[in-house]
């Protein structure tokens, strides 16, 4: 008797959890929600603990934060610049991902404006720099981009021709139409913004509008209003799929860890065969 084994090509589908989450900068007129003095630091900590995202996209972080977070988890590589001067100053929109799930290839930031390779405003947002971080992962052999950016949260010109940058700066840092991308942030506009409108048309949002969720992301920490708006997004391109779509609205100790709820999903990279 003959046993003929045939050993084919196996697939392995490879997921993970990926989180936005506006943590909102250190500020201490926030009282009882203020990073330092009203011990919010530690809710977010607790609050990520539990959720455990294996990539995390931070939003209005100042560096102290970052640091602080990355202390708090040693598993995270941290990757991202501040926007005033692309090195400490102002607000970062890091990118932390566990070490252990991938390897960093590249990274980058570019501003949201005119001249996006230096710190700079752009168009008619006169509040501040607006950055977006990217990096270049690898998970076994699959290689993906991530995207963590924050929009103008005034200029109506700055927010249209922001989505148009991004857009175009992820063609260009992928040299790929068909990369896999992730793109996040807190946008500052709702699904129905001409920006968006653009995005979608590249790539595909993640949202699922399950009954058990909340409809929008921005709470400026009311415990007794349920926001409205959803202007936190996780975009992902054609070949990437997701699931367990979820707006986080759990409170630590009775309050809000931010005054935005975090978005995450779970993304699934397109089938390696080995």
């Amino acid at each position: 008797m003959v046993f003929v084994i045939f050993f084919g090509k196996l697939s392995y589908a490879q997921t993970f959890d990926v989180m936005t989450f506006n943590i909102r900068l250190d500020n201490t007129g926030d009282k009882e929600n203020s990073w330092t003095d009203g011990n919010r630091k530690e809710r977010v900590v607790r609050f990520l603990k539990a959720q455990n995202p294996a990539i995390l996209g931070v939003q209005e972080a100042l560096h102290h934060q970052v640091t602080f977070l990355e202390d708090a988890f040693p598993n995270y590589q941290r990757v991202g610049v501040g926007r005033d001067d692309g090195k400490q100053g102002g607000e970062h929109m890091a990118v932390f991902f566990d070490k252990k799930k991938f390897k960093l290839l590249d990274s980058g930031q570019f501003w949201l404006s005119q001249t996006p390779e230096v710190p700079s405003k752009g168009w008619d947002g006169t509040c501040c720099n607006r950055i977006t971080t990217w990096l270049k992962l690898q998970q076994g052999n699959t290689e993906f981009f991530v995207f963590n950016t924050h929009f103008d949260h005034e200029g109506k010109v700055a927010q249209r021709e922001s989505a148009t940058l991004i857009l175009d700066k992820i063609k260009e840092i992928t040299g790929n139409s068909k990369a896999n991308v992730i793109l996040m942030g807190d946008f500052n506009v709702p699904p129905q913004h001409e920006g968006i409108v653009a995005i979608k048309k590249q790539l595909k949002d993640t949202y699922k509008p399950y009954n058990n969720i909340p409809k929008g992301t921005f709470t400026a920490f009311k415990l007794d209003e349920a926001p409205q708006e959803r202007i936190d997004f996780i975009f992902i391109s054609e070949g990437l799929q997701a699931k367990n779509y979820k707006i986080i609205d759990k409170k630590i100790d009775g309050l809000y860890p931010s005054d935005h709820f975090p978005v995450k999903v779970r993304v699934k990279l397109p089938n390696r065969k080995d």
